[in-house]
């Protein structure tokens, strides 16, 4: 898809990042911004984060024809014609660029946090004045120049949702207070270890979520009924953050509630420990046993049965060896055991048995 292309003024660039523009280049608007530089076109501004690479980087969008390098710290200024743009702070410089455009645009950004985006993106159903974007504040900035909605869900896992400018008119937060059950926009009928059941206007719903996230998804349904959005509720298919993972006891992964060994993931600290807290207090029944790098040892060994490990081959041993109904993993992807525990095995059905004899005999 060609990309859309505007003109950035390179005055109002450096007003509105409170920048310092350190030449006189003779061009005077970028037509882009961008942060990688495979995707660096002529014209463009490029954003220079600060990496190990950043000025091979700087160089390289130079050499792909950027009109304008945006950065903190010190680098080595090379071509004269390339507006060079220093800031004190990249990331607070990009806030306030991103904000001067939704204001330009009459656009409002929710700030939301990933459960909650993860959730509002799969049931809200989209309409020409409402956006999703998950990615880099540059990115977003893009985005927003780009695009023709109004209202714009944001999440970036990257950047603390709390340091930024909020309830303003133009930066929003979904209100992070507790809603209390009589107060919630469903009916809670039951719930499980991993989902609940309920009443959502007329219509009762299984929902793959945990007790645990009842609160983001209540946060998502009040947005949707706020600014009239329409929800789907069957649409929710779960959330990356809460994957549970069924072992059986050849060590491959199985069908939900076909084995007694589940695991469950998390790279979030916080979460981490919500997620001990939940087990503690609705699977009191259960052997909870947590997977931990060796400096958590002494942190979490108060709270339950505790195994440390030092790498990914010593702790699947771990997770195949050690009884438990309940693992929780702190510092390791879910990906990594989704590869790892994947029965790839072609298991033959007994008509593909036939089919196969059948084949023999005639070859014979």
């Amino acid at each position: 898809m060609k990309r859309k292309e505007i003109q950035i003024s390179v005055n109002e660039i450096v007003e509105i990042a409170f920048g310092t523009l350190l030449n006189q280049p003779s061009i005077s608007f970028f037509n882009q911004i961008c942060d990688e530089v495979s995707e660096v076109k002529k014209g463009d501004l490029f954003v220079a984060c600060a990496s190990k690479d950043s000025q091979k980087e700087i160089e390289e969008a130079v050499q792909k024809g950027a009109f304008g390098i945006l950065f903190s710290g010190n680098i080595a200024m090379s071509d004269s014609e390339v507006a060079w743009i220093s800031v004190e702070d990249l990331e607070q410089s990009l806030v306030r660029i991103a904000r001067h455009y939704l204001i330009v645009g009459n656009k409002i950004l929710f700030l939301l946090h990933f459960d909650e985006y993860q959730i509002a993106s799969q049931i809200i159903i989209p309409k020409k004045n409402l956006g999703y974007y998950c990615g880099s504040l540059v990115k977003l900035i893009r985005y927003i120049l780009t695009c023709d909605v109004a209202y714009i869900l944001y999440c970036n896992s990257q950047i603390n949702l709390n340091v930024l400018p909020k309830n303003q008119q133009e930066i929003k937060l979904l209100p992070q207070e507790k809603i209390e059950d009589e107060n919630l926009p469903f009916a809670i009928n039951s719930y499980s270890l991993f989902g609940i059941k309920i009443f959502y206007k007329t219509l009762d719903y299984e929902i793959p979520l945990p007790k645990l996230f009842i609160q983001p998804l209540a946060r998502v349904l009040r947005f949707s009924e706020e600014y009239s959005s329409e929800v789907q509720m069957k649409n929710l298919e779960g959330i990356s953050s809460f994957k549970p993972l069924y072992l059986d006891e050849r060590g491959f992964i199985s069908k939900p509630g076909a084995t007694n060994k589940v695991l469950l993931a998390c790279m979030d600290i916080k979460l981490y420990e919500q997620y001990l807290a939940y087990f503690t207090m609705y699977a009191k029944w259960a052997r909870l046993m947590l997977f931990v790098p060796q400096i958590y040892q002494e942190i979490y060994a108060p709270y339950a049965e505790v195994r440390c490990f030092e790498n990914h081959q010593e702790l699947f041993e771990l997770l195949i060896c050690e009884k438990y109904n309940f693992a929780l993993i702190f510092g390791v992807k879910t990906e990594i055991f989704e590869e790892k525990f994947t029965n790839n095995t072609h298991e033959q059905s007994l008509f593909e048995y036939a089919y196969l004899e059948t084949e023999s005999q005639n070859t014979n």
